[in-house]
């Protein structure tokens, strides 16, 4: 068989001065394997994962070449993209390490975690009353908090459910969640689905465009149904308070505080070794780190035990971190004056 089409061109043009008899008896020559590989691809498919495997099904009869089709995505933590060569939304999987995760004493976390298995294990009372299944999560406080921590709690509590996380991170995500998601529920209509909303703030402030959009995906005509809600904010003072004063938005809002002593030591003792305990004055750490966040803590086991310095090098480091950095100067402005 010819490897090209040029190579066939030339083969068709040359066709009336060969000898039929010399193009039997090239074809049977040729390697049978050859012969019948546009009969069968499958070691062709089995090299080239970008080759299409099966057809997808369109409308009036219309069939187009797919790849390899699933009855459901894998559970994890999904971003909403457009696919431009597909001109179409798809999602993407994020990476997601769930092996250094650990669920401090918090009420909060503890709380939060017990009410969404709730929501989960009552759908069929929802229905039962009928009301949609949906719940909504506001969490906000100083930075640094823990917030993002209990957010990956919870994805890893819906993953190991066999659920989704849909993160949406800016005004294009909205947009792109808007459009896809009434896809994404008619294929699977019953999928636990997590919708994350960090720094919602960023997306829906004061006087940001996307507020309405948001508002109609929490609670507009259009509602998908096993859902959670979560979002977070550092700033909720930024919010409009049709967002923060609604249960059918957020039905419950948590104010991540800063870490009391009892969660300070718990984390410490986590991030350290059994030879670093041995070396470290636990009491101390717990004493001098009082109204730092959960970030701070992190930059103490770092700074001390990972780069090696001196704690109390570190913890004067800490403390003038809370300053403000100024430049005195005379005013003029550019480099090199």
């Amino acid at each position: 068989m010819k490897e090209n089409i040029e190579d066939m061109i030339i083969d068709l043009k040359n066709l009336d001065s060969m000898d039929p008899e010399m193009i039997m008896n090239d074809y049977l020559n040729e390697p049978y394997d050859e012969r019948i590989e546009y009969a069968n691809n499958d070691k062709s498919q089995s090299t080239n994962s970008t080759t299409p495997t099966c057809w997808g099904t369109l409308q009036d009869e219309e069939f187009v070449p797919a790849f390899k089709s699933v009855d459901k995505v894998p559970a994890g933590i999904y971003e909403i993209v457009w696919n431009r060569s597909l001109s179409q939304h798809t999602i993407k999987k994020q990476p997601f390490k769930t092996d250094e995760l650990y669920q401090l004493p918090s009420y909060e976390i503890q709380d939060i975690l017990k009410d969404i298995q709730n929501f989960w294990d009552r759908r069929d009372k929802y229905r039962e009353y009928n009301f949609v299944h949906k719940r909504g999560i506001l969490m906000y406080g100083e930075p640094g908090c823990g917030k993002s921590g209990i957010i990956q709690l919870i994805s890893k509590q819906l993953i190991e459910n066999d659920g989704i996380i849909l993160n949406i991170k800016d005004h294009d995500d909205v947009e792109y969640f808007i459009d896809f998601i009434a896809t994404f529920r008619k294929i699977e209509p019953n999928r636990p689905l997590i919708v994350l909303l960090e720094d919602i703030d960023s997306i829906a402030g004061e006087s940001n465009h996307s507020t309405s959009k948001l508002l109609n995906i929490l609670d507009g005509v259009k509602q998908i149904e096993d859902v959670v809600y979560i979002a977070t904010t550092n700033y909720p003072e930024k919010l409009q308070e049709r967002i923060t004063n609604r249960p059918s938005r957020f039905d419950r809002r948590y104010k991540v505080e800063l870490p009391n002593d009892e969660i300070r030591e718990a984390y410490i003792r986590h991030k350290l070794k059994e030879e670093d305990l041995e070396n470290v004055d636990i009491s101390e750490w717990v004493r001098r780190t009082e109204g730092m966040s959960l970030s701070h803590l992190k930059e103490v086991v770092i700074s001390t035990i990972v780069m090696g310095r001196e704690f109390e090098e570190v913890m004067e480091n800490l403390e003038g971190l809370k300053k403000a950095p100024t430049i005195k100067g005379s005013g003029k402005v550019g480099f090199g004056r």
